[in-house]
Protein backbone atom coordinates (compact mmCIF):
# COMPACT_ATOMS: atom_id res chain seq x y z
CA UNK A 1 0.00 0.00 0.00
CA UNK A 2 1.06 3.22 -0.55
CA UNK A 3 0.40 6.74 1.36
CA UNK A 4 -0.35 9.71 -0.94
CA UNK A 5 1.66 11.88 1.24
CA UNK A 6 4.83 9.91 0.67
CA UNK A 7 4.02 10.10 -3.20
CA UNK A 8 3.34 13.79 -2.73
CA UNK A 9 6.74 14.29 -0.74
CA UNK A 10 8.83 12.61 -3.07
CA UNK A 11 7.37 14.85 -6.41
CA UNK A 12 8.18 17.94 -4.27
CA UNK A 13 11.55 16.60 -3.37
CA UNK A 14 12.39 16.23 -6.82
CA UNK A 15 11.67 19.81 -7.91
CA UNK A 16 13.12 21.24 -5.27
CA UNK A 17 16.89 21.40 -6.37
CA UNK A 18 15.26 22.84 -9.94
CA UNK A 19 13.23 25.56 -8.33
CA UNK A 20 16.34 26.17 -6.32
CA UNK A 21 18.45 26.74 -8.95
CA UNK A 22 15.69 28.61 -10.86
CA UNK A 23 15.23 31.18 -7.64
CA UNK A 24 19.42 31.31 -7.07
CA UNK A 25 19.52 32.03 -11.19
CA UNK A 26 16.84 34.88 -10.76
CA UNK A 27 18.49 36.78 -7.79
CA UNK A 28 22.03 36.69 -9.62
CA UNK A 29 20.47 38.20 -12.33
CA UNK A 30 18.56 40.78 -10.10
CA UNK A 31 21.83 41.49 -8.69
CA UNK A 32 23.16 42.36 -11.76
CA UNK A 33 20.60 45.25 -12.83
CA UNK A 34 20.97 48.44 -11.45
CA UNK A 35 17.71 49.29 -8.70
CA UNK A 36 18.92 52.20 -7.93
CA UNK A 37 18.51 56.19 -8.88
CA UNK A 38 21.99 57.58 -9.46
CA UNK A 39 21.66 60.37 -7.75
CA UNK A 40 20.19 59.10 -4.65
CA UNK A 41 23.06 56.83 -4.80
CA UNK A 42 25.44 59.72 -5.12
CA UNK A 43 23.76 61.12 -2.10
CA UNK A 44 24.08 57.99 0.15
CA UNK A 45 27.81 58.12 -0.71
CA UNK A 46 28.71 61.46 -0.27
CA UNK A 47 26.52 61.61 3.24
CA UNK A 48 28.72 58.03 4.47
CA UNK A 49 31.69 59.80 3.69
CA UNK A 50 30.93 63.59 5.27
CA UNK A 51 28.58 61.72 8.17
CA UNK A 52 31.74 61.33 10.41
CA UNK A 53 32.89 65.30 10.12
CA UNK A 54 29.71 66.95 9.36
CA UNK A 55 27.96 68.09 12.32
CA UNK A 56 24.62 70.05 10.58
CA UNK A 57 23.34 71.00 14.36
CA UNK A 58 26.39 73.06 15.02
CA UNK A 59 28.52 75.85 12.52
CA UNK A 60 27.22 79.35 11.81
CA UNK A 61 24.79 82.04 8.76
CA UNK A 62 27.04 83.02 6.76
CA UNK A 63 26.02 85.47 3.65
CA UNK A 64 24.71 84.31 0.54
CA UNK A 65 25.02 86.29 -2.24
CA UNK A 66 22.71 83.77 -4.57
CA UNK A 67 19.79 84.67 -1.67
CA UNK A 68 16.75 84.48 -1.77
CA UNK A 69 15.68 81.95 -3.69
CA UNK A 70 12.01 83.45 -3.72
CA UNK A 71 10.60 86.48 -3.13
CA UNK A 72 7.03 88.26 -1.89
CA UNK A 73 6.79 88.94 -5.66
CA UNK A 74 7.80 85.67 -6.58
CA UNK A 75 5.74 83.16 -5.35
CA UNK A 76 2.75 83.59 -4.21
CA UNK A 77 1.98 80.92 -1.52
CA UNK A 78 3.34 84.09 0.44
CA UNK A 79 -0.08 85.28 1.74
CA UNK A 80 -0.35 89.39 1.82
CA UNK A 81 -0.18 89.04 5.81
CA UNK A 82 2.93 87.15 5.96
CA UNK A 83 4.79 89.51 3.23
CA UNK A 84 6.71 92.05 5.28
CA UNK A 85 8.18 94.00 2.33
CA UNK A 86 4.74 95.21 1.63
CA UNK A 87 3.85 95.81 5.27
CA UNK A 88 7.05 98.17 5.36
CA UNK A 89 9.77 96.32 5.98
CA UNK A 90 12.51 98.19 4.44
CA UNK A 91 16.00 95.77 4.55
CA UNK A 92 16.05 92.59 2.13
CA UNK A 93 19.88 91.73 3.50
CA UNK A 94 18.20 89.18 6.32
CA UNK A 95 17.11 86.72 3.09
CA UNK A 96 20.81 86.51 2.15
CA UNK A 97 22.03 84.42 4.85
CA UNK A 98 22.59 80.39 4.66
CA UNK A 99 23.71 78.07 7.19
CA UNK A 100 26.72 76.29 6.84
CA UNK A 101 26.86 73.51 9.09
CA UNK A 102 30.71 72.35 10.57
CA UNK A 103 32.53 70.14 8.31
CA UNK A 104 30.97 70.01 5.53
CA UNK A 105 28.85 72.00 2.78
CA UNK A 106 24.76 71.91 2.25
CA UNK A 107 23.61 71.72 -1.25
CA UNK A 108 21.38 74.15 -2.53
CA UNK A 109 17.98 72.94 -3.12
CA UNK A 110 17.47 71.83 -6.81
CA UNK A 111 13.47 71.51 -7.57
CA UNK A 112 13.97 68.95 -10.18
CA UNK A 113 16.07 66.35 -8.21
CA UNK A 114 13.44 66.64 -5.33
CA UNK A 115 10.36 66.19 -7.94
CA UNK A 116 12.72 63.57 -9.05
CA UNK A 117 13.42 61.65 -5.76
CA UNK A 118 9.34 62.20 -4.50
CA UNK A 119 7.93 61.03 -7.57
CA UNK A 120 4.74 58.66 -6.95
CA UNK A 121 5.16 59.56 -3.26
CA UNK A 122 2.94 61.90 -0.62
CA UNK A 123 4.48 64.42 1.46
CA UNK A 124 2.67 66.07 4.44
CA UNK A 125 3.28 68.67 6.72
CA UNK A 126 1.19 68.58 9.97
CA UNK A 127 1.60 71.03 12.26
CA UNK A 128 0.55 74.48 13.19
CA UNK A 129 1.54 77.92 11.63
CA UNK A 130 5.23 76.63 11.90
CA UNK A 131 4.20 73.79 9.64
CA UNK A 132 2.48 76.05 7.13
CA UNK A 133 5.88 78.19 6.68
CA UNK A 134 7.38 74.95 6.39
CA UNK A 135 5.19 74.21 3.67
CA UNK A 136 5.07 77.41 1.79
CA UNK A 137 8.67 77.49 1.80
CA UNK A 138 9.08 74.50 0.04
CA UNK A 139 6.41 75.09 -2.10
CA UNK A 140 7.87 78.50 -3.01
CA UNK A 141 11.04 76.73 -3.63
CA UNK A 142 9.33 74.15 -6.24
CA UNK A 143 7.07 77.58 -7.39
CA UNK A 144 10.07 77.30 -10.12
CA UNK A 145 9.15 74.61 -12.18
CA UNK A 146 5.53 74.33 -11.14
CA UNK A 147 2.84 76.20 -10.58
CA UNK A 148 0.57 75.06 -7.63
CA UNK A 149 -3.21 75.79 -7.99
CA UNK A 150 -4.61 77.10 -5.00
CA UNK A 151 -4.64 81.00 -3.51
CA UNK A 152 -6.09 80.88 -0.12
CA UNK A 153 -4.56 82.53 3.35
CA UNK A 154 -7.16 80.67 4.98
CA UNK A 155 -6.47 77.77 4.23
CA UNK A 156 -6.57 74.79 6.89
CA UNK A 157 -6.81 71.37 4.76
CA UNK A 158 -4.37 71.50 1.48
CA UNK A 159 -3.96 68.72 -0.81
CA UNK A 160 -2.10 69.58 -4.03
CA UNK A 161 -1.34 67.10 -6.70
CA UNK A 162 1.94 67.49 -8.85
CA UNK A 163 0.55 65.33 -12.00
CA UNK A 164 4.18 65.69 -13.63
CA UNK A 165 5.74 63.31 -11.06
CA UNK A 166 2.56 62.29 -8.99
CA UNK A 167 3.67 63.74 -5.34
CA UNK A 168 1.14 64.78 -3.06
CA UNK A 169 1.22 67.78 -0.51
CA UNK A 170 -0.65 67.70 2.19
CA UNK A 171 -0.71 70.06 5.10
CA UNK A 172 -3.12 69.36 7.96
CA UNK A 173 -3.59 71.78 11.04
CA UNK A 174 -3.44 69.92 14.45
CA UNK A 175 -4.57 73.33 16.22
Amino acid sequence: MELPFWKNFINTAQKTPRLFIIIALTLIILGFIPLYHPSYVTYIVNHHLLHAKCDIFRGKWVPNPDAPYYTNTTCLEIYDFQNCMKHGRPDTEFMKWRWKPKGCELPIFNPHQFLNMMRNKSLAFVGDSVGRNQMQSLMCLLSQVYKFRFENSKVEVVVDMIETYLLVLKFIVTC
